[in-house]
Order: C-alpha cells, then sequence, then structure tokens
C-alpha cells in the first residue's frame, strides 16, 4: 500500500507544470518563514490636541482640547478642562467657556457669522499638559477664504456590474485664483461625511478658473450601503467648504495615517501637519460654507 502511494505521488508531481511546481515550492517556503513579532510600543511625553473652526454659519463656534493617549489605548482621549480660550479677529475678543457636562468643548458665547477674508486668532492659555507644574500657552491663526460662486447639484442614477447608485455632479464658478476645497455628503438630515476619513478634500487644478457648464462628478450614493441608499423623495444636499492649503494638507496627512499602507510602497512615517504652535497637535481652521440641495425623483 505504501509503495502504491509513492508512485502514485511521484506520478503526479511529475505532471505538475514546472513553472507551477516551483511557484509551489516558493509559497510553502514562504509559509514557513511567518512569524509573530510582538512589538512593544513606549509611552511618549503627552500633547495638547486642538480642533476647531469658524465658518460662515451662524452657530456659537467651538474647539476642543484634548491630549495624546498611547497607540493601543482603546479610551477616549483624555479632555483638557480648566483652560483660557480666547478667539480673536478685528476689534473683536471671545472668551469661549468650557460646556457644563461635556469636559473639554469651549463654546463661543454667542452665534456669529465668520466673514470671507478676516483672521481668526486661537489663543490658549493656563493648561499643564507636560505636568510639570508651569502653565504653558498656545496660539494658531487661519484666514477664511472663499469665492466659489456653487450654483447647483444633480443626480444620476448609475448601473453596472460592480455598483449600483447616484451619481452626484456639481456645477460651480471657480475663481482664477488657486483653490482648495472640501465636499460633505448630506441624505436628508443625516451628515454622511461625519469624520475626518470621509472628508472629501481636493484641489481646483482640473478647472481653475472655469465655469463648470456640464457638471462634475463628485460623489456617490451607493445602494449597497444602508446610510446612502437613497429613495424617491430623498433630499441630497451638497455642502462645499472653501478651505486654506495647509488645512487641505492636514486632512490628507491624517487620512494618510488612518488608511493601511503598503511598507513596500508607502513612504517613511511623519507626524501630521499641525498649525497649533509650542508642540501641540491638531489644527484650527476657517472656511466658508455654501450648499446645493436636490430631490431625488418620485
Amino acid at each position: 500500500m505504501k509503495l502504491r502511494f509513492h508512485i502514485g505521488f511521484r506520478q503526479a508531481v511529475r505532471s505538475i507544470p514546472p513553472l507551477l511546481f516551483s511557484l509551489f515550492i516558493f509559497l510553502t517556503m514562504l509559509n514557513s518563514c511567518t512569524e509573530i513579532i510582538e512589538i512593544e510600543l513606549d509611552s511618549t511625553y503627552t500633547r495638547l490636541v486642538v480642533e476647531g473652526t469658524v465658518t460662515t454659519d451662524s452657530v456659537c463656534h467651538a474647539v476642543q482640547l484634548t491630549t495624546t493617549s498611547d497607540y493601543f489605548s482603546n479610551q477616549s482621549p483624555p479632555a483638557v478642562s480648566g483652560a483660557v480660550v480666547e478667539l480673536e479677529f478685528k476689534e473683536t475678543r471671545l472668551l469661549l467657556e468650557e460646556h457644563d457636562t461635556i469636559p473639554g468643548w469651549y463654546l463661543a458665547p454667542e452665534a456669529f457669522r465668520g466673514v470671507i477674508g478676516t483672521t481668526y486668532e486661537l489663543h490658549i492659555s493656563q493648561v499643564d499638559i507636560d505636568q510639570d507644574g508651569e502653565r504653558e500657552s498656545y496660539h494658531a491663526s487661519s484666514t477664511m477664504p472663499g469665492g466659489v460662486l456653487l450654483d447647483s447639484i444633480r443626480i444620476n442614477y448609475f448601473t453596472s456590474y460592480f455598483v449600483n447608485g447616484y451619481e452626484l455632479y456639481m456645477y460651480a464658478l471657480d475663481p482664477p485664483t488657486r483653490d482648495w476645497y472640501g465636499l460633505k455628503y448630506w441624505k436628508n438630515s443625516d451628515l454622511l461625511s461625519d469624520s475626518l476619513i470621509k472628508y472629501n478634500v481636493q484641489p481646483d487644478d482640473f478647472y481653475n478658473g472655469k465655469y463648470l457648464y456640464y457638471g462634475i462628478p463628485i460623489g456617490f450614493y451607493a445602494d449597497d450601503e444602508p446610510r446612502e441608499q437613497l429613495l424617491p423623495g430623498d433630499t441630497v444636499t451638497l455642502e462645499l467648504n472653501s478651505i486654506e492649503k495647509d488645512y487641505y494638507n492636514f486632512v490628507i496627512d491624517a487620512q494618510l495615517e488612518i488608511y493601511e499602507t503598503s511598507p513596500m510602497f508607502s513612504g517613511p512615517p511623519a507626524n501630521v501637519r499641525s498649525n497649533i504652535d509650542n508642540g501641540a497637535m491638531g489644527f484650527f481652521t476657517a472656511y466658508s460654507i455654501e450648499r446645493a440641495s436636490t430631490m431625488v425623483p418620485l
């Protein structure tokens, strides 16, 4: 019985094409070399993390303050309470008040609209992030861009072997200056771009200074995604943000860190760029907003 088995195995091996047999041997050797390596990541010094915006919407603009935490921590970032947070623009200086029930959230005392072309200064003080007994101060500034004219949007149903859904097209007049945009997508009252990884940012390289008569595709609502699936009577809204180049770079950097990358083709790791001084992380930005809506036909 053993003799028959060996003879059958040899005949089977001889019938395999040489190239396929070599590939089989290579994969077998590769699998045998697999080893699990556990890497110990030490803690580093704590830094302040800032997230704040000023827009053309009439709201009580907010700034969130947290600190960094370990890479494998499964807890929310620690909030920073008791800071003095001030927003300065033109002849105005507002003291932001910490939320009563949400630590680390600092709100403007009243609603106001940001103005295109205005520079907004953020001042943070009376915090001891590194716990050395000395108070630190931080600063950031952002000038609100604008100028793009969002005309309208339309949707067109698209079907293929791989995916079905509605394509979203934008009609707008782009100014002759170099500009950068952020795109947010709504379905009725649900903001689908509710995280940084879903925030679509792009430069105006391909349509600088032009009116988009035929529209450009800038989004897709997939039928197989429950939150995105559109039904007759649903309202689609595009929110177009005119953002600074520095904020565009920050979003791209952050998204590259979040997405998995191939070690063979990715560059060396680097910290995400920030406009907060004194070694803090995060970003403070001012941007203008335009919106356009359309309805799915009944």
